[in-house]
């Protein structure tokens, strides 16, 4: 009963007081304030505010003698939401291999049609209690979970019964962020905080060490991190900022364990220390599998005047036990006795940011290492039968020795408007193979070897690298280096950000990939959170098993046909985005619209995008969207989008006839043309094929109904459809419904 009414008082807001913000990432309410962050559009990427130093609450300022005596636990509040997130797609015409069905129906990740949870976790609640047991401490406590309505919980596994409570017919409850505490302590030395505690503990240094990258998306989906407010308010910003609203932990990475941060230190010192696992190093129960890795990061700096400069350390260590590279020969084969491989990833670097009147400067230099099949020496000399030298290692050895094949350097400057009548910004970078971390901002194309397992390595599991992949502008990634320029301003009414960038691979590394591994991959932004959810976080999906789905879009991988790969790829980009504010019977309207073409060569430097087929692959991305505030409380959202990508005769084709190869292997119009290794080659028999030839659309309305700035409706509905012409399986089409209500308390 206690539980019922408290409930019910959390979702009246009976309990609620005002709050004050305490750190960087806090607010009063769970999103009351949430900060734009960066994206390829409209992407700040220049910009280097100030940070600003922790911020006390009212009682930390109070005084605890005299008449003004401290009473404890003040300010005792508590803050969140309640939401609930319906979703409806019908698909007369899927694809054979995914999603399964051709109607679905979830209710908060659930699909109650077919009884499969669909891999999405929305979270139905969230709650935020915070406090000041004393005039100079603070704590935070957040829980979130979602709830799935379905089967039953077991901790154990037995004969016949899936294991584990993670499973899907064993799902009931599922917690998001158990119980994260957060304490925060104001002293004579400086100010301090201890985040424990998970599922996540969000935590964000430099972006080669720990950042997370933001990707840009159109504002027509919903997010569980959209804030409370007015619904045209936030469009009214993304025309404004020309980016994207989020929650205010965007753009950190996901780690547990434990973080302590110092600010405010005598001579303008500040520290970072975060000890615990990284979202690729597996939970704490790592151990049961025998594959525990952990994570070590640190950080140093110290504020100049209005500059910062700062020391980065990241190390990711562990040990493949049970699943180790080799068998261990004190026993007999195949018993299943392994020796401990273990893995050594370590990034060194130091960064600056140094804000001048009319020019603003970001630079962080370093370098990395990636080395795994390591062992000891006992273990070593009872594999191979000799000592083991210094730098023995029988996996990647990614080294540091060498810091111009080690290095990871990005130079970004910010010219100011008044300096050369126009504002212009710069970004140069280079990142060596040698630095591969997926827990930076850095892209993995070129370390097969980043899962947390070996047994993932090149396997439907390993979403951890993209081989020969596109990239944003403003988007780095390992075994390439590039330059990016960007010009973004507002004339009148009408906001301008066009940009240019290109990219060359350092080195060839296709021979680590078993399939496709001189390649291009591209992630399509067409439907991009639609096809993501056809299949979730699974390499080789798709008719071809080209695609790889992460969180909310899917990369596409092309392979090219070459015998010979005597080149190194470069990659060419355009952006163009433009947003315009106008009045439309009375009422305000605002119009958004982004292009983005892309190109891939084998030129020796070419920074110009290509618009032949002397292209290995052509990519080019239209958007258009429109909000249009119907009445306050009602904002109409439409949104069209079409996508197309073409390869020439070097990228992998698809058969135009039916007939037999050589081998006696049957083949069908829109089979690939391919090796008995699933590698594309090119046709040994009379059909020389057909290569890449897509077009994506998608097309949708939808209804914002605020109830008040603390509570709304939205209903969303999108048409969407995508073929090959020539790769004929590659098709779906079908309208997709979503329903969320959402309360903030």
């Amino acid at each position: 009963m206690r539980v019922r009414v408290l409930t019910l008082l959390l979702i009246l807001g009976l309990g609620e007081v005002s709050a004050k913000n305490h750190g960087d990432y806090d607010s009063a309410r769970v999103t009351n304030y949430t900060p734009v962050a960066p994206s390829s559009s409209g992407k700040k990427w220049f910009t280097f505010p100030q940070s600003s130093s922790m911020r006390t609450s009212t009682t930390a300022q109070s005084e605890e003698s005299g008449t003004k005596q401290y009473k404890r636990w003040t300010g005792l509040k508590y803050s969140g939401y309640i939401r609930s997130y319906n979703q409806y797609r019908w698909m007369p015409q899927h694809q054979s291999t995914a999603p399964q069905a051709d109607q679905l129906l979830t209710i908060n990740g659930l699909d109650i049609v077919n009884k499969v949870y669909t891999g999405y976790q929305e979270p139905m609640f969230l709650l935020r209690v915070e406090g000041s047991p004393t005039a100079k401490t603070w704590f935070q406590v957040e829980y979130m979970f979602d709830n799935q309505m379905m089967g039953i919980i077991r901790e154990d596994s037995v004969a016949n019964q899936v294991p584990g409570i993670g499973q899907t017919t064993n799902r009931r409850a599922m917690v998001y962020r158990i119980m994260q505490f957060k304490g925060y302590a104001n002293t004579k030395v400086g100010d301090f905080t201890l985040i424990a505690g998970g599922g996540v503990n969000w935590a964000k240094m430099s972006p080669f060490t720990l950042s997370n990258y933001q990707y840009r998306d159109d504002m027509f989906e919903r997010y569980p991190w959209q804030p409370e407010g007015n619904s045209f308010g936030s469009y009214n910003r993304f025309y404004n900022e020309q980016n994207i609203a989020r929650d205010q932990r965007w753009g950190n990475t996901g780690t547990q364990g434990f973080m302590l941060q110092g600010k405010n230190l005598p001579k303008g010192f500040g520290f970072q220390l975060i000890v615990g696992k990284s979202d690729n190093s597996g939970g704490f129960q790592t151990y049961l599998t025998r594959t525990p890795k952990n994570m070590f990061a640190l950080r140093v700096d110290k504020s100049v005047g209005v500059h910062k400069i700062g020391i980065n350390f990241f190390d990711q260590f562990g040990t493949y036990d049970n699943v180790g590279f080799r068998e261990d020969p004190r026993y007999a084969p195949n018993t299943n006795h392994y020796l401990g491989s273990k893995v050594r990833q370590q990034i060194i670097t130091a960064d600056a940011k140094l804000n001048f009147t009319k020019f603003k400067i970001y630079t962080e230099i370093g370098m990395g290492r990636f080395q795994d099949g390591l062992f000891t020496n006992k273990d070593y000399e009872l594999l191979f039968g000799k000592k083991q030298t210094k730098d023995s290692v029988t996996g990647l050895n990614y080294d540091w020795k060498n810091p111009l094949k080690s290095h990871c350097f990005n130079f970004q400057i910010a010219l100011a408007k008044s300096w050369l009548g126009f504002p212009l910004s710069a970004q140069v970078f280079s990142v060596r193979k040698s630095v591969a971390n997926v827990n930076s901002e850095a892209l993995n194309t070129a370390n097969n070897h980043t899962v947390a397992t070996p047994t993932n390595i090149n396997t439907n599991n390993d979403i951890t690298v993209f081989p020969g992949a596109i990239t944003d502008i403003g988007q780095m990634c390992n075994n390439r280096w590039g330059t990016y320029i960007k010009h973004e301003d507002a004339y009148g009414k009408l906001k301008v950000a066009v940009s240019w960038g290109f990219t060359k691979e350092w080195e060839n590394v296709d021979a680590l990939f078993s399939n496709r591994g001189n390649s291009i991959s591209y992630w399509h932004q067409t439907n991009a959170f639609t096809a993501s959810r056809f299949t979730y976080f699974q390499k080789y999906a798709g008719p071809y098993q080209r695609n790889t789905s992460i969180y909310r879009r899917v990369y596409e991988s092309f392979g090219i046909t070459d015998t010979v790969v005597d080149y190194l790829k470069m990659y060419q980009t355009l952006n163009l985005n433009l947003g315009y504010k106008l009045k439309f019977i009375g009422r305000d309207l605002i119009l958004n619209n982004f292009n983005t073409y892309n190109s891939v060569t084998d030129d020796n430097f070419n920074p110009i995008p290509v618009f032949t087929d002397k292209a290995f692959l052509r990519t080019f991305y239209e958007e258009l969207m429109a909000f249009y505030s119907l009445h306050p409380k009602v904002t109409v959202v439409t949104f069209g989008s079409v996508e197309t990508v073409k390869a020439n005769n070097r990228v992998e084709k698809a058969y135009t006839t039916s007939g037999t190869t050589a081998e006696g292997i049957q083949y069908s119009p829109g089979d690939v043309i391919k090796d008995i290794y699933n590698n594309p080659i090119l046709s040994t028999t009379s059909d020389k094929g057909a290569t890449i030839d897509q077009f994506s659309w998608g097309y949708g309305l939808g209804l914002d109904y605020d109830f008040s700035g603390r509570a709304g409706l939205y209903v969303r509905n999108r048409w969407f459809g995508h073929t090959d012409k020539n790769f004929t399986l590659d098709k779906y089409r079908g309208m997709e419904t979503t329903v969320e209500l959402k309360i903030f308390f």
